[in-house]
């Protein structure tokens, strides 16, 4: 048995490692879900699951090697006279370096920000190559309500799907259809993509819920101060122009597309 809870112990630390790795350069889960992304086959909920199974089981091996092992553990803490002690320098320095990661990894200090933020990075570039979805979990929406949200015709939608050979009924979800059809609810929402056009007649500007406002002020789509002043008569006090418009909005209990055009 010992022997199994070893190997065991190993094989499910290697799947939890690999898993682990992944998902730390994995799509963020509403690109991820919206544009179907799958990495050798599986998704990025395949690896999620896994990933927790295998923590379960290494878990388990894991106390059953410390059973098996008490003895020599124990011997780790006793000091020349033999008995335990919570001073020995082996103890303070693997207690150190564990409190130094995880303070480290809570006040985002260098080095452990750095290796965050370049893990984000990673996420941002699959971001730029598969595009966002038009708000959070769109590919759970059913099509005639998403149409609506977006302002798109839906006999024109419905119409354009036709046209591709997209076996769908409106009142599925994004997520069905796309599955249905062994595509993703990205590749669907480009097939009724209209340009959506703000009251000034001018298009807005692609993956809005991600801009701030200073992106929009630089892309002079609004005026700063105006917008701040806007969202301050709207109930929000502290405003930080570098938050994200989907964070604004939701505060608002409104759409990134709504708040834009109130803002504008």
């Amino acid at each position: 048995m010992k022997k199994i809870t070893s190997l065991s112990l190993g094989f499910s630390f290697l799947i939890m490692s690999y898993t682990g790795i992944i998902l730390f350069i994995v799509p963020h889960g509403r690109v991820a879900y919206w544009s179907d992304w799958h990495l050798f086959g599986l998704s990025k909920g395949q690896y999620g699951e896994l990933h927790t199974t295998s923590m379960v089981m290494f878990l388990f091996f894991a106390l059953l090697h410390i059973y098996y092992n008490w003895k020599p553990l124990m011997s780790y803490m006793k000091n020349k006279s033999k008995k335990i002690s919570f001073t020995k320098k082996e103890f303070l320095v693997a207690l150190l370096l564990n409190v130094v990661f995880v303070i480290g990894t809570l006040t985002l200090t260098p080095p452990f920000k750095t290796f965050l933020d370049f893990g984000e990075g990673i996420k941002d570039t699959w971001t730029k190559e598969y595009g966002e979805p038009p708000y959070g979990h769109a590919e759970e929406t059913k099509l005639n309500i998403f149409c609506k949200k977006l302002h798109i015709d839906l006999d024109e939608a419905k119409l354009s799907l036709n046209k591709s050979n997209i076996i769908f009924e409106e009142n599925q979800t994004l997520k069905s259809i796309a599955l249905e059809n062994s595509t993703s609810p990205s590749a669907i929402y480009k097939l009724i993509k209209v340009e959506i056009k703000d009251d000034n007649g001018k298009e807005v500007p692609s993956n809005l819920g991600r801009k701030t406002l200073q992106n929009l002020s630089d892309m002079k789509r609004i005026e700063l101060e105006k917008a701040i002043k806007i969202l301050k008569t709207e109930g929000l006090k502290e405003i930080d122009t570098e938050t994200k418009l989907r964070h604004l909005a939701d505060e608002l209990e409104m759409e990134p597309l709504e708040l834009y055009k109130l803002i504008i």
